[in-house]
């Protein structure tokens, strides 16, 4: 593990990245914990993770809710929870209501259906227009979800901003 804070360029650079995916974050504190297979980035006590080289908030109404709370979501039945949090795709039986549009790739909150908590974050594999006209198969790849090895460094790289203060 390796962490550090952020450069002022490096921070900047991090925040237009972030403002071009939609995330609007001020960008005046920044660090990086890095493991082996990914890095885990704090901005003005938001946490996001690298997926395939793309920013994406860490699935966790505490962390991130404000920023959960503009992106697009599917909520799922509660059958389909255990799942998902297990590292599963979301396959389109278990989705109950969709909110907002996406596109394929687009990054989806994953929300379990009865409180509307995040579980997951996922890769659309289809856009939200074709959703309504398949009734079968995997729709959103899993990339994040609560309480996996991302979520867990988020919380420490947290702790360890922290603690720098």
């Amino acid at each position: 593990m390796r962490f550090h804070l952020l450069s002022k360029s490096e921070l900047k650079r991090l925040r237009e990245d972030l403002l071009s995916r939609g995330f609007a974050v001020e960008g005046r504190t920044g660090a990086v914990l890095e493991e082996e297979d990914f890095r885990v980035f704090v901005i003005d006590w938001n946490v996001f993770f690298e997926d395939e080289g793309r920013p994406v908030p860490v699935a966790d109404e505490k962390l991130n809710g404000p920023l959960l709370a503009g992106m697009p979501a599917v909520y799922v039945d509660i059958g389909a929870v255990k799942h998902i949090i297990n590292g599963a795709s979301v396959m389109r039986p278990g989705i109950v209501r969709v909110v907002g549009e996406f596109s394929q790739g687009d990054y989806v909150v994953v929300r379990e259906e009865k409180g509307g908590q995040a579980i997951a974050i996922g890769e659309a594999l289809i856009s939200s227009a074709e959703l309504a006209s398949v009734s079968k198969g995997k729709v959103i790849r899993n990339v994040q979800y609560h309480g996996d090895a991302v979520h867990v460094k988020a919380k420490e790289a947290l702790s360890l901003v922290s603690r720098q203060r």
